[in-house]
């Protein structure tokens, strides 16, 4: 094979269709203060998701020195930005205004330039109520992922990378047949990419019993090699492409928003035995952390450099071939820091020029098939290694070239893969002959030993103003646990609304009759000292949650389960009408029948016949009523209480009602012939019959 460093082309290196040529006097300054050193300068502005570390949610903002511009609460200001929609920036990731485009993109980042160039427009810099709401010191504000990435792919482009694996792998530094004619890649998690400064638990999995005979087969252990890969990211915009479609070396830069820094863990030992012949799957799976802020396109596009490699032994393929083949100057940083070090120690030093195959060419490829790609979407470049000992881009090349073990500086201490408590911080940034400097800040995370369980799913943010929810609900609400007594009604509707949207939980009995519900441990989590709660840890907020009021629990679990049966239909009228019976039992009948209200009638008669006679025609006279109600609306065994024709909120108040006033003696069979009805079609359903309260862990057959 042809050396691959004979050869540095001089490119013209045409600019990114909505750029000017960058000036060759100083960079322009921005009125706010931006450091010498500081990575987020006017030329930058980078774009990112991020909230208030007090609470509040989520919104876009863009980086400027040791400041957030607040996107949301400038949107008036941006509004004359031609076709851009504004309101992208009060929701919970970037992929409304990722999808808005290239044009759009250029247009907006022009505008923010002018309202953040010193002696340019004043409109926000002497607007000093504005500002206070609106430019907030990064120190205040917490960063979260900013898209929600829908699909993550990795490629392997770094011929150094690649060849150090044959060496070590295979004794040969030749590459595969495959790998100078396409960008070899393969599928990710998107579920686990997280932001900077996520825990990484180390992973665990099968691994060779003995690597030296494999035929020995494996076993279920620790991962013992875990390691880092150096890459850059890049968040793909643009409307979705419909599946057949491709994107032309020729169009793909318009459709590519902004980099980010990636450092893709992978499980050297798990990968070793599970990779043949599909690839590394566990191995990769676990964790994918990336830097918060994304750097578009357009600010990188000043640092064009030449490729270090020459695509012409062999050619690409027609498709594959970019005229403009070079790479940017992103000069890259990988340093480690272990629990018993006072300092980090640079471990390796690298460059986006290192990569073979150019992000262009790996978006393009990766359309080539017809494949569908959508705002959001997150590529990896692979591990970028350059030609020198220190210029590697994983702990693996390092400690191999290092002959076993690498010194981490003059610390004393050695590493050949990472260890619990080390953390890994990654930086990238570029700078010019004009004095122009961009950076990515960082990305970093911390390694937590093999079982530890995160309290928080990392995953992206889906939301809109007001008030913004930054996870699907299904990944956002988790670790639900039910505070329940088995024979109280309002328990039993949520456990129904729980068994009917398939959520698992983690029941709590709290026995009223011991007074258990008045505990402090109790009245802490419900000042009401009654059952239900429902409790849950919000990935959003960071915290566990309580919520109390079997309505409040039931209309929140049917709006973030939206996929299992609604009920809450959604046509309207039917929808009020099965809130009408729900309120009536709610309101007019299950309070008067309340053990607590029983007990201090019959306190005030001197006698417990006095309070169970009063629940007992209370009981009555509100069922009657419903009775009513359901018949008017066509009740019946078929359409349900209002005729949805599937159990609705309505049920889940009546049939709890109707066990209950058997309790005390009403006569439900003479006086609620269209109710009865109802209740034994729902006496077939199998997710009603699962909360019954004969079914609970803390039931007692009386």
């Amino acid at each position: 094979q042809k050396a691959h460093r004979t050869e540095i082309r001089a490119n013209s290196f045409p600019l990114h269709p909505f750029s000017s040529q960058p000036k060759m006097a100083g960079p322009p300054k921005s009125w706010v203060q931006v450091p010498e050193d500081s990575d987020f300068t006017l030329q930058n502005l980078p774009y990112g998701i991020f909230s208030n570390k007090e609470g509040g949610g989520r919104r876009c903002g863009v980086a400027i020195g040791n400041s957030v511009l607040d996107l949301s609460a400038i949107s008036h200001l941006l509004a004359t930005v031609p076709g851009l929609d504004t309101s992208c920036f009060s929701q919970a990731s970037l992929n409304a205004f990722m999808a808005q485009g290239a044009s759009v993109w250029h247009q907006t980042r022009k505008r923010l330039t002018n309202l953040l160039e010193e002696g340019a427009s004043d409109e926000l810099r002497t607007n000093t109520e504005l500002l206070a709401k609106a430019l907030l010191p990064l120190s205040s504000v917490q960063m979260h992922l900013p898209a929600t990435i829908g699909d993550y792919t990795d490629f392997f482009s770094s011929r150094d990378h690649a060849e150090n694996c044959g060496e070590m792998f295979r004794n040969s530094r030749a590459l595969n047949p495959n790998w100078l004619r396409l960008p070899v890649c393969y599928h990710g998690r998107a579920s686990s990419v997280f932001p900077s400064g996520t825990p990484v638990v180390r992973p665990r999995g099968q691994v060779h019993i003995d690597k030296k005979e494999p035929e020995k087969g494996s076993k279920f252990a620790d991962c013992k090699a875990l390691d880092f890969e150096l890459e850059m990211g890049f968040f793909v915009g643009g409307l979705p492409t419909t599946p057949g479609s491709t994107i032309s070396i020729e169009d793909v830069e318009s459709r590519i928003f902004g980099l980010v820094l990636m450092n893709d863990w992978s499980a050297r030992d798990i990968q070793a035995w599970e990779y043949v012949p599909l690839g590394p799957f566990g191995a990769k799976n676990f964790a994918t952390s990336i830097s918060p802020w994304v750097v578009p396109y357009e600010a990188l596009l000043p640092f064009r450099s030449p490729a270090i490699s020459v695509q012409d032994d062999p050619v690409p393929l027609p498709y594959l071939q970019d005229p403009k083949y070079d790479s940017f100057d992103v000069a890259l940083e990988v340093s480690i820091q272990g629990k018993e070090m006072a300092e980090r120690a640079v471990v390796s030093r690298s460059n986006m020029k290192h990569l073979y195959w150019n992000i262009r060419q790996q978006l393009v490829h990766h359309t080539v098939t017809g494949c569908s790609m959508r705002p959001g979407d997150l590529l990896g470049t692979g591990t970028i290694s350059g030609p020198s000992p220190d210029s590697l881009g994983s702990m693996l090349e390092l400690s191999w070239k290092a002959g076993g073990s690498l010194p981490l500086g003059t610390s004393g201490q050695t590493r050949k893969f990472l260890e619990d408590g080390d953390s890994v911080v990654m930086t990238g940034s570029c700078r010019n002959s004009t004095g122009l400097r961009i950076g990515f800040g960082s990305v970093q995370g911390t390694v937590l030993p093999a079982g530890t369980v995160l309290p928080d799913a990392a995953s992206p943010p889906t939301a809109t103003d007001p008030t913004p929810v930054p996870l699907p609900p299904t990944e956002r609400f988790h670790s639900f646990r039910l505070f329940s007594y088995w024979r109280s009604t309002c328990s039993w509707r949520v456990r129904m609304a729980l068994a009917a949207k398939r959520v698992k939980y983690e029941y709590v009995a709290v026995n009223l009759r011991k007074e258990e519900n008045r505990t402090e441990d109790h009245k802490a989590i419900n000042p009401m000292q009654q059952v239900p709660v429902l409790e849950f840890f919000d990935s959003f907020e960071g915290k566990t949650v309580q919520l109390s009021q079997s309505l409040a629990i039931i209309e929140f679990l049917d709006e973030c389960f939206p996929d299992k049966l609604r009920l809450l239909p959604r046509d309207p009228l039917v929808r009020a009408r099965a809130r009408q019976l729900a309120e009536a039992i709610n309101s007019g009948v299950q309070p008067l029948q309340n053990s607590r209200l029983i007990a201090l009638i019959s306190a005030d008669a001197n006698g417990a016949a006095s309070g169970e006679a009063f629940a007992a025609r209370a009981t009555r006279e509100g069922l009657v009523a419903v009775e009513a109600m359901a018949a008017s609306f066509g009740a019946s065994a078929y359409g349900f209480l209002v005729g949805s024709g599937e159990p609705t909120l309505a049920e889940l108040y009546v049939i709890p009602q109707l066990t209950n006033a058997r309790r005390f003696g009403v006569p439900v069979e003479e006086i609620c012939p269209t109710l009865l009805e109802v209740e034994r079609a729902c006496a077939g359903i199998d997710w009603m019959q699962e909360a019954h309260p004969s079914k609970q862990p803390d039931a007692v057959i009386e």
